[in-house]
């Protein structure tokens, strides 16, 4: 579907839903609509695809925004890094020619400091019109990223955008990828953990506390849809 999207010259967002994405899309109603929205959706969680292959029987497995990010910047693409800073943007163009990758086709567009309400977004989709990109890389973090693609949406002519939170840092090796990794669990949130403790901390408690509500509600709809 990516692909397509790329090759057609569409447009759409993709949002990489970890534990905090899904938990704030069942504290913040609005902001589940805006994850819904999105023409893909990918798991960045192994515990999340577990609770999903649990209760459906499903085999899911999760593919998340390291992963994604690495997949894809690699790719002869015209690329537009967005948000984040000049000196992680630096740092990802020094790896890839290190790698022997093309970086010509990677640009770099900073944002503001603001709130998401405070974007100008017209302003902000027509300098992305004219750079034309086949990709849009979006670095704010959750739940600013996925909503301000879903606020530009609308002004950009073409492009497929990625939420992609921390995978600029950890391409750029600013953060560290943990070693340790059980079956489909690769612990990233740990060491996010350690990394910013402050931060990820509330992050890691919302998604717990809503675990068990979302377990029940996600049986009760699987019910709900076997009786018809």
């Amino acid at each position: 579907m990516i692909e397509k999207c790329i090759v057609k010259k569409n447009k759409g967002y993709i949002c990489v839903v970890d534990g905090n994405v899904l938990s704030q899309t069942y504290l913040y109603p609005n902001y589940g609509n805006v994850v819904r929205n999105a023409f893909v959706n990918t798991c960045d969680s192994g515990y999340i695809a577990k609770m999903a292959n649990d209760i459906y029987g499903t085999k899911y497995t999760s593919f998340n925004g390291p992963m994604i990010f690495e997949e894809y910047i690699e790719k002869p693409y015209k690329q537009l890094l967005l948000g984040n800073t000049e000196n992680t943007y630096a740092l990802i163009k020094d790896r890839l020619e290190k790698d022997g990758k093309d970086s010509l086709n990677l640009l770099y567009m900073p944002l503001p400091f603001v709130e998401v309400d405070e974007f100008d977004y017209p302003n902000i989709a027509k300098k992305i019109n004219e750079i034309k990109p086949d990709i849009i890389w979006v670095s704010l973090g959750a739940p600013k990223q996925e909503i301000f693609m879903n606020r530009i949406l609308p002004y950009i002519n073409s492009g497929v955008m990625f939420g992609i939170g921390a995978a600029f840092n950890y391409y750029a090796g600013i953060l560290n990828k943990p070693k340790m990794e059980i079956g489909p669990f690769r612990f990233i949130w740990l060491a996010r953990l350690f990394e910013e403790p402050k931060k990820q901390f509330r992050r890691c408690w919302n998604f717990i506390s809503v675990i068990p509500h979302l377990k029940r509600e996600e049986r009760e709809r699987k019910k709900l849809n076997e009786n018809f």
